[in-house]
């Protein structure tokens, strides 16, 4: 019973971590958020991980995994670019309604509203993974952790020192609507896409691209910290792009 309850904790956690982001999204802690995130993904991780080791795969759990996924790598996504349209400065409106004594006021930014177009593309992804029965070594699409961690280390690599000077091009609400255009198009596109898991003994050059997408991302960690993962997930699809290119 225990053996078949540890991925269970890990999906949870996944899930935990995905409900504290949102909250630290909504109130503008982007780098705490962006640390739940990674908390998350890490569990999500993990949750696979044992279920495989300990031969405990069950329906369940693929269907756990999905609804935590949806929060960590769905909603938190939607509702930070959600908060970058808001910064950016897209026009507010104030709402008011009165119906017999019941008041009911509240601002809304509607352009911002745009940024839960991703939440939706994650969902469609998902939604299409989980009816997917064959296995294959590699992934369709961007993944919606990475997904997810592009988007959650946004805010961070606007304010980076080194793009000081960019700032005012790159958070604009026609930058940020661009961005989640292509978030949801490259979720749901049918590109091979790197994974680790993809590499064979019968085809050694599987693991090139990963080795090079590796040996890329130390430095940008280095010099951009948490914020490298907007470069680092824009490396993993411009390799994997190159992948497929080569026919590697």
């Amino acid at each position: 019973m225990i053996r078949k309850s540890i991925p269970h904790i890990f999906t949870f956690l996944n899930l935990f971590f995905g409900c504290a982001a949102v909250f630290l999204a909504f109130s503008h802690y982007f780098t705490a958020a962006l640390i739940a995130v990674i908390l998350g993904v890490f569990c999500d991780f993990f949750d696979g991980f044992f279920a495989r080791l300990l031969g405990v795969e069950s329906d369940l759990g693929v269907q756990l995994d999905s609804l935590a996924d949806m929060v960590t790598s769905g909603l938190v996504p939607g509702v930070i670019m959600y908060q970058l349209l808001v910064i950016s400065g897209s026009h507010s409106i104030d709402f008011s309604f009165n119906f017999q004594g019941f008041n009911l006021v509240f601002t809304l930014v509607p352009l911002a509203l745009i940024g839960f177009l991703i939440t939706l593309g994650a969902a469609f992804r998902l939604a299409k993974f989980n009816l997917i029965t064959e296995k294959v070594p590699y992934f369709r699409g961007v993944p919606t952790p990475a997904n997810a961690l592009f988007i959650g280390a946004l805010p961070l690599f606007f304010n980076h020192p080194l793009l000081v000077n960019s700032k005012d091009f790159l958070l604009t609400p026609f930058a940020l609507i661009l961005i989640t255009i292509l978030s949801v198009f490259f979720m749901n596109i049918h590109w091979k896409m790197i994974a680790l898991k993809g590499f064979t003994r019968s085809n050694p050059m599987s693991i090139l691209m990963p080795l090079i997408l590796l040996v890329l991302v130390v430095p940008v960690f280095y010099f951009f910290g948490l914020s490298g993962f907007v470069i680092a997930i824009i490396l993993y699809i411009f390799l994997s792009l190159l992948e497929n290119v080569l026919g590697i």
